[in-house]
């Protein structure tokens, strides 16, 4: 977690600390509601929030931010590069679809850290019974 208060410290805005306690009491009910609705997420300042996803995500792009993402707990295929053959705004800035086409892949775990430039397509895939808990940081370009 040490990572974790390093990261919201940065983030703009005023001096943002949430605890130990305040992080795993956020984790419990992000786990409850990511088993009903398959993600669940929680805002921590103006530009980091805590995730969970139990379920494989939609591909993705940001054109004017970088990701940071720490993994927390579980494990998940990142998929990244290539293109979203389905793409679509979904706000300014913000590119959705169902999938990447010609993309990496990588396995990624709780400890690892991981830096998505601008303009770059990534997915989390799950398998079945999979989950993964993590904490992002968009930072402007």
């Amino acid at each position: 977690m040490g990572l974790l208060f390093l990261f919201s410290i940065i983030a703009a805005g005023p001096v943002g600390i949430w605890t130990s306690r305040d992080l795993k009491a956020s984790s419990g009910k992000l786990a409850a509601e990511a088993r009903a609705k398959g993600i669940a997420g929680q805002t921590l300042g103006t530009a980091a929030s805590l995730w969970r996803r139990d379920r494989s995500g939609q591909a993705e792009l940001h054109r004017t931010k970088t990701d940071l993402l720490v993994i927390e707990d579980g494990a998940a295929t990142l998929v990244f590069g290539g293109s979203i053959p389905d793409a679509h705004a979904t706000a300014p800035n913000e590119i959705r679809g169902s999938s990447i086409r010609g993309g990496e892949s990588r396995k990624v775990a709780p400890g690892d850290v991981i830096r998505i430039p601008a303009g770059t397509p990534h997915q989390f895939v799950l398998e079945k019974g999979q989950s993964i808990a993590y904490f992002a940081m968009k930072l402007a370009r």
